[in-house]
């Protein structure tokens, strides 16, 4: 970072305050540079939410190999899509274009499906985005970074992913919509305080965009990529929406 200064973050939440000093770039900002701070900040809230199930006997299931739930319809922030974008587009072109190669074969299946439309949509309700949810995981079509049952991007996975873990049996997540999954609660998503300081910005409404579908959001939204905010401000205006309950 060329301008870089430390801020304070000092945030209450239900597993527990969290204080620091976050380096932040005081110069022009893209959003996509403000994902690792909301990544870290989910990592620590992960582990506190951990260590509170362990500590009520509960344990959780996932494990290496068990990449049933890389299936799942997995839904970024425009500023973690963003950064997604730019994480393909660094990858060996071997790698990238393997990666991309994936992605149009899902994106083709969903297309044929008339599903577009509808996974695209800046606004749905709960119950809609669950049936859109349902059906995408009935396609039976692994996240486009699934290697092994593993993730390949494990270090750059999304929030989604990273608050995903679950205390069922592990056998249930193959038919999730058939069992009652329990997953380890956590606080509000840092995707959805990311998605509202996108629409604040860019003066849109709110929206998630499912992972598999962002190279297409990417390329029609290609003028916000590389838009650029003073830093501070932009900064301190996440830690605002952090610190807003979800509604």
């Amino acid at each position: 970072m060329s301008n870089a200064a430390y801020f304070s973050v000092k945030l209450s939440t239900p597993l527990g305050p969290i204080r620091g000093k976050v380096a932040i770039e005081t110069g022009p900002m893209r959003l996509a540079e403000l994902v690792p701070t909301a990544l870290e900040l989910t990592n620590i809230l992960v582990d506190r939410a951990l260590r509170r199930e362990e500590q009520r006997g509960k344990k959780v299931t996932c494990g290496p190999g068990c990449g049933v739930c890389c299936c799942q319809m997995v839904a970024l922030s425009p500023p973690e899509a963003f950064y997604l974008s730019e994480m393909i587009a660094s990858l060996d072109d071997n790698v990238r274009e393997k990666i991309l190669g994936r992605i149009q074969r899902i994106v083709r299946t969903v297309k044929d499906r008339g599903m577009v439309e509808e996974l695209m949509a800046p606004e749905y309700s709960d119950d809609t985005a669950l049936a859109i949810a349902k059906e995408y995981f009935g396609l039976g079509m692994s996240c486009p970074f699934l290697e092994d049952y593993s993730c390949s991007i494990h270090p750059n996975r999304p929030v989604a992913c990273r608050e995903y873990n679950v205390t069922s049996p592990a056998a249930w997540c193959a038919d999730p919509y058939s069992h009652e999954i329990e997953k380890v609660p956590m606080p509000m998503p840092l995707s959805i305080p990311l998605a509202r300081l996108h629409a604040q910005l860019t003066d849109t409404k709110p929206r998630l965009i499912p992972l598999t579908l962002v190279p297409m959001w990417v390329a029609e939204h290609a003028d916000l990529k590389d838009r650029a905010w003073p830093g501070q401000g932009v900064f301190e205006r996440f830690m605002a929406e952090v610190g807003t309950p979800p509604g």
